[in-house]
């Protein structure tokens, strides 16, 4: 898992004519160079823009960087109210359990919004261009204290190598046959993945562009009997992709033991034709994991191939 990136979600003031991108661009660049993915938000001004960028990288985001810059004097008060939209980043944050590390401009009206009603602790700053560096001593001091951690992220990711197939007896007929998987990787630090189910959401025939029907069915983890399993964090558990008998390498079968009518396995094989199988694992308590992988089957077992879709396997980092 070493490069694996952490991301920050930068929920920072962006005031045109201000020196409110200048900073943000600089927390960026500093918090890249200690190993985080970090992404700058930017005021959305559709529902799609919001759902698509805002609320899509809240989401994926292991930390939440609150920068609230003061903005126009309340009325007949000496205070000022703090940023719309990083107050609102921040009630989504709240709400989707990810840390937080806060500051706030002085002159802002204290516990005003959301800050009312949770326990951020923001820390304050006067001098802008000191920011950044008062941002990046905090960001260090937890990554001292094992509060944040650069190499993790909060996700499932699927993939697998070459080596990801056994060939044993199959039960119950005497008959070799040769099993594929899929590592399902819990990517985060300390948090075991539970109740994780793997389906094949979608087959297409890739030479002739279309969809093979299939309904949802939980498959089975390897040297398991259950459907649901736990995956510990920091380690690869693997799912049966398909298999194949050794004596007909051309007949893709597939392993879903809790499955009592063929229509919900698709009916696919033959020689040199290829395939695109989705899967996904979805848990209680992790995002959805889904990708692709292209299945090109051939008259010979060892020419059979079996490789992420997108060409990107990171399996040597999983573990």
């Amino acid at each position: 898992m070493n490069d694996l990136r952490a991301r920050v979600f930068i929920s920072c003031g962006q005031s045109k004519g201000s020196d409110e991108p200048k900073i943000a661009e600089e927390i960026s660049k500093r918090l890249t160079a200690l190993g985080f993915d970090p992404y700058v938000a930017v005021a959305q001004q559709s529902l799609r823009g919001l759902k698509e960028s805002i609320f899509e990288q809240l989401s994926r985001s292991e930390y939440f960087l609150f920068v609230d810059f003061k903005r126009e004097r309340l009325n007949g008060t000496p205070d000022h109210r703090g940023s719309l939209f990083s107050h609102q980043e921040l009630a989504l944050a709240s709400f989707l359990e990810i840390d937080v590390l806060g500051f706030q401009e002085s002159g802002i009206k204290q516990k005003d919004g959301i800050l009312g009603s949770i326990q951020l602790n923001e820390l304050p700053f006067s001098e802008r261009n000191t920011l950044p560096d008062l941002v990046i001593e905090n960001v260090k001091q937890r990554m001292k204290e094992g509060r944040w951690d650069s190499r993790w992220r909060n996700e499932l990711f699927l993939d697998r190598g070459p080596e990801d197939l056994r060939d044993p007896v199959v039960r119950n007929t005497g008959k070799t046959g040769r099993f594929f998987f899929v590592g399902v990787c819990n990517r985060h630090r300390s948090k075991t993945a539970l109740n994780c189910c793997a389906y094949l959401e979608k087959v297409s025939a890739l030479d002739t562009g279309s969809d093979i029907p299939a309904q949802i069915v939980e498959f089975k983890w390897e040297g398991y009997l259950l459907p649901n399993a736990h995956v510990h964090a920091k380690t690869v558990r693997r799912f049966d992709a398909f298999w194949v008998l050794h004596e007909d390498p051309t007949q893709v079968l597939f392993n879903s033991p809790f499955c009592d009518a063929s229509p919900f396995l698709p009916n696919i094989g033959g020689a040199d034709s290829q395939y695109r199988l989705t899967y996904s694992v979805l848990s209680d308590n992790f995002p959805p994991a889904r990708r692709s992988f292209v299945l090109k089957i051939a008259r010979s077992l060892d020419a059979i191939t079996f490789e992420p879709a997108d060409e990107r396997s990171d399996m040597k980092n999983l573990v």
